[in-house]
């Protein structure tokens, strides 16, 4: 029989007199995989946070093997053998990887014992079963590395327990399947693990035990194999949510889109395809495989040659603004870095990108600002409340919907979504894809981007696969089955 390692009771935590965890109770037994679920904003990030030490709750306590943690106390709580890996990494790029997985906990004096150290970090990989050159720069490493590096980091003291936040997030297929088989070892050794996912297959294929979080509190604690995603679901937004993917009838109509030839260096080569207005194209492959740099090239931001029409008309973009004066936006899949404004209001958000309509004579009209803003946001579901907020504080599901006001208010014809719902909950995937059902019912054209291979078929009319940089073929709605997108994604 399993014991339980890790212990909270009672842990609540407020912020300016909203709570964001309430009485939640939740244990951690060892050689068991314990998937933490939730919509964002359901205080899974805030659990494990006061688990970690890096927030102290306002009431409730915890305990490892029996001994109380010193809640509020990182250092001595990962001393004690909680870890935790963050979904956003913390690692420094210009050390190797050595230095970074023996950080705080180096051997030697005033000079280091390097080969000591670097002997002791190749023993960690080799039972993690994972190749990763203890002396390479964290900066050469490719994404799925880097997580590797982070879970040797945190495995490297005498772990008790690991949590992992969202570590699929930026995997592709195969790098999935190899930090599954990462978990599963560590399972292996009695380490309990607390992963924590948006992705049902994921959490499935691991977990043993499911607790889900509403509102920040704990409304399910059930044994995985117990469940299906409708029970889930269920729990996780407090309503049905019948058709995940919704069904939406068919109105293709002339191609908005038209790419021909188009190449990019090696990220993309010779890549034709069209998109037609009510249609949504799903363009699919593994992680770098050339499909942002698709998006990319089609927007001005990546040189490139071949072919770009536009209902017809040969566009050739020198710049994003160019292609976003033409009818063409382009949503970003890393909205954090690369989208938002954080410290601005959702309101400055949504109208950055065409200050110009509500402008006369250079001077700003607020008014006109606000109106259109608050139709903007009713359109694609963003609270009133939350238009007066930093973007950064709004959920993920927010703030990806704030991107899509920001450029509909431009009136696009072609919408390019590049991962649109990336670390965003069921609840918000559900609205951004009836959003997306609305807009093509309107005549715009979508190429969604996508790593999320249920997404492609549940919401793609036809699939284009890339490996490569190469289109390997595409397939209708009818033929696009998870074997055959994987057999061309794959395809040598």
């Amino acid at each position: 029989m399993q014991l339980t390692v890790l212990t909270a009771s009672g842990l609540s935590k407020s912020y300016g007199g909203v709570t964001v965890l309430d009485r939640v109770d939740f244990a951690v037994r060892g050689g068991e995989v314990h998937a933490l679920v939730g919509e964002n904003g359901a205080g899974k990030s805030t659990l494990i946070k006061i688990l970690g030490g890096a927030v102290r709750p306002d009431a409730g306590a915890a305990t490892l093997d029996g001994t109380p943690l010193p809640l509020g106390d990182p250092r001595r709580i990962r001393a004690m053998g909680v870890s935790i890996v963050y979904q956003e990494f913390t690692l420094v790029p210009e050390l190797s990887v050595a230095d970074n997985v023996q950080l705080g906990r180096e051997r030697g004096g005033l000079w280091l014992r390097r080969r000591e150290m670097a002997a002791e970090v190749a023993r960690v990989f080799a039972d993690l079963d994972v190749d990763v050159p203890a002396g390479a720069r964290i900066a050469s490493l490719s994404v799925a590395q880097q997580q590797m590096v982070e879970i040797a980091r945190a495995l490297a003291g005498e772990a008790r327990v690991l949590i992992l936040d969202e570590p699929t997030a930026s995997l592709s297929g195969r790098e999935v399947d190899r930090l599954m088989a990462v978990v599963g070892r560590v399972k292996a050794r009695g380490i309990g693990v607390v992963f924590i996912s948006h992705r049902f297959e994921e959490v499935f294929a691991l977990a043993d035990r499911v607790t889900v979080l509403r509102d920040g509190r704990r409304v399910l604690e059930s044994p995985a194999a117990q469940l299906d995603r409708a029970s889930m679901i269920r729990a996780m937004v407090g309503r049905d949510v019948s058709e995940e993917f919704p069904p939406r009838a068919a109105a293709a109509g002339d191609v908005a889109l038209e790419v021909q030839g188009l190449t990019a260096g090696r990220r993309c080569v010779d890549v034709s395809f069209a998109v037609r207005k009510g249609e949504i194209v799903g363009l699919a492959g593994l992680v770098g495989a050339g499909r942002t740099a698709v998006g990319l090239s089609i927007m001005g931001a990546v040189p490139a040659t071949g072919a770009v029409r536009i209902a017809g008309r040969a566009a050739r973009f020198a710049a994003p603004s160019e292609a976003i004066a033409s009818g063409v936006v382009y949503l970003t899949e890393d909205r954090k870095r690369r989208g938002l404004f954080p410290l601005m209001s959702t309101s400055a958000n949504m109208t950055i990108a065409g200050l110009e309509a509500f402008t006369r004579a250079g001077l700003l009209s607020l008014a006109r600002e606000r109106e259109a803003v608050g139709v903007a946001a009713r359109d694609v579901g963003v609270r009133a409340t939350a238009l007066a907020q930093p973007a950064g504080t709004l959920s993920g599901g927010n703030q990806q919907k704030s991107l899509v006001a920001r450029f509909l208010m431009r009136h696009p014809t072609v919408l390019i979504l590049d991962e649109p719902t990336r670390g965003v909950d069921v609840g918000a995937r559900a609205d951004i894809y009836a959003l997306m059902n609305r807009l093509t019912s309107q005549g715009l054209a979508i190429l969604m981007i996508s790593s999320d291979l249920p997404e492609v078929l549940g919401m793609s009319d036809r699939v284009v696969v890339m490996r490569e940089g190469r289109v390997t073929g595409e397939l209708a709605r009818g033929a696009a089955t998870p074997d055959a997108v994987m057999a061309l994604a794959t395809a040598s």
